[in-house]
């Protein structure tokens, strides 16, 4: 019963999608922005994303999408939607 209410609780989390173009910081040091640049399954099966940094587009990375998701390596930036004023 225990394990079931514990499932419970994880299956109620609300799930990020990874997406191009959504911008994260590394939850360590929020100097460095990392865009997403696309997305694709890796032959593992693991679903991927191709990242750059926004300050020096020569930097980039190739990260498993749950890292991105989990919030613990990264931290994802919320962007102000534009008004058409």
């Amino acid at each position: 019963m225990l394990g079931r209410r514990m499932l419970g609780i994880f299956s109620r989390r609300k799930q990020t999608r990874v997406t191009v173009g959504t911008r994260y910081h590394n939850a360590d040091m929020s100097l460095l922005v990392w865009e997403v640049a696309s997305t694709f399954n890796g032959i593992d099966g693991t679903p991927y994303a191709h990242i750059f940094c926004v300050n020096d587009t020569s930097r980039r990375k190739t990260v498993a999408q749950s890292a991105l998701e989990s919030g613990v390596q990264y931290k994802r930036l919320v962007q102000a939607v534009e008004t058409g004023a």
